[in-house]
């Protein structure tokens, strides 16, 4: 492979990266936003539920499974800025999120 062909797949790559990234941080602002509505608490349960159930199954990183634990028990607009940080933890915590749920459309 040449280095032209290395350097396009690189760049492809990265585009590919920060489209699931963006896609990513929608989900979560309206993750976010669930967590300001009527339904908030029936959405904090299951994403809850879903962090437990990586931890019964061992599915992620312990020390995702605990920082989503102690963001799920904050209030909702400290919720709301810890999900959306554009640090890179607040990258790496939306690549493993528990809130698929909110995609498919089901609460």
């Amino acid at each position: 492979m040449s280095d032209d062909e290395i350097l396009e797949q690189r760049r492809l790559a990265r585009q590919e990266k920060s489209k699931r990234d963006a896609e990513l941080m929608q989900l979560h602002m309206l993750a976010a936003d669930a967590m300001m509505g009527v339904s908030a608490q029936q959405v904090r349960e299951r994403a809850l539920s879903t962090v437990n159930a990586w931890e019964e199954r061992s599915l992620c990183s312990s020390d995702y499974i605990a920082e989503w634990r102690r963001m799920l028990s904050l209030p909702s607009l400290a919720l709301r800025q810890a999900m959306l940080r554009p640090d890179d933890d607040g990258v790496a915590l939306r690549q493993n999120t528990p809130f698929g749920f909110l995609k498919r459309g089901q609460k």
